[in-house]
């Protein structure tokens, strides 16, 4: 029950954004009626923010992140006037805040995302949308193609991989023919340190849903990346997990190079057909596949 003279916290949020000093961060921000006392301390797994005198008027429990540094947000009411917001963070972190106390009032922490930097900063890597050109690749029911929705997921990837600081080589930017041949001697010419190629999965059986992540055969780290891509992938779209498997077309590009074929969703199925022409899943798998590739460097070194 609300006592209704107390600040009461009525929303919770976090974006990933460019800080005024240039910094990459991720950022929570926790609004209010009022501003109220508090804590913030580091704490194993994350970073802790304990509320008193303070209510929680809004849903409790765990807010999902996943965007390569924070995994997750929890808010409880821990007893009759006190909240604990708890962040859980996959990296280490240093953190500022900040408090603005115009309504709402606002609790900001900014968690510096340089640990991500450092892992992926000079790494080179190839994105390959899938097909191009008279290769329009799988059709969904109501004719959506594959070669022209893998685009933007690749363009938003090439994005994200940029403000890391990776290399990024892309093996199209235009409906183009490009074969397999060809995508396999860039990624060995530039001496890739990974080769990510996207595409959707097609199947004759509509009832078919779901992601998969391809990995290149006899390569035990290319499998160990498609692992950590598809857990990723499928906590960012929340669609049928249908597991990684090897790719015969992936043989060709070897010299260690990492090699992964991600099928986002299924074309063919009209409820992710539908999915796919929306914004939301080509922001959200690419974002996926960056944090596959955080936690392979971060567990590989």
């Amino acid at each position: 029950m609300l006592l209704g003279n107390r600040p009461r916290i009525t929303n919770l949020w976090s974006k990933v954004v460019d800080g005024e000093s240039g910094e990459w961060l991720s950022r929570m921000v926790v609004e209010s009626t009022r501003p109220y006392e508090y804590t913030l301390k580091e704490v194993s797994g994350g970073v802790l923010l304990e509320c008193s005198g303070a209510e929680v008027n809004m849903p409790e429990g765990k807010l999902e992140v996943n965007d390569g540094l924070l995994r997750d947000i929890n808010v409880e009411q821990t007893g009759h006037d006190t909240v604990r917001v708890q962040m859980s963070l996959e990296h280490p972190a240093v953190f500022n805040h900040a408090v603005y106390q115009d309504f709402p009032a606002k609790l900001v922490v900014s968690l510096d995302r340089s640990f991500i930097t450092g892992l992926l900063s000079g790494k080179r890597i190839v994105v390959d949308a899938g097909h191009g050109g008279k290769d329009f690749g799988g059709r969904g029911p109501v004719s959506l193609l594959e070669k022209n929705v893998v685009m933007p997921i690749a363009s938003n990837l090439e994005k994200i991989l940029k403000r890391t600081g990776a290399e990024v080589t892309l093996t199209r930017s235009d409906d183009v023919d490009i074969s397999g041949e060809e995508r396999a001697a860039l990624a060995l010419n530039v001496n890739a340190d990974a080769y990510i190629s996207i595409h959707t999965n097609a199947s004759a059986d509509s009832s078919v849903e779901g992601a998969a992540t391809l990995f290149s055969p006899h390569d035990n780290n290319s499998e160990k990346l498609a692992l950590y891509i598809q857990e990723e992938i499928i906590k960012k779209l929340k669609v049928r997990d249908r597991g990684t498997a090897a790719q015969p077309g992936l043989a060709g590009i070897d010299k260690g190079i990492l090699a992964v074929e991600v099928e986002v969703v299924t074309i063919t199925n009209i409820v992710e057909e539908v999915f796919l022409r929306g914004l939301t899943i080509q922001e959200r798998a690419a974002e996926g596949i960056v944090n596959g590739l955080i936690k392979y460097f971060a567990l590989t070194g």
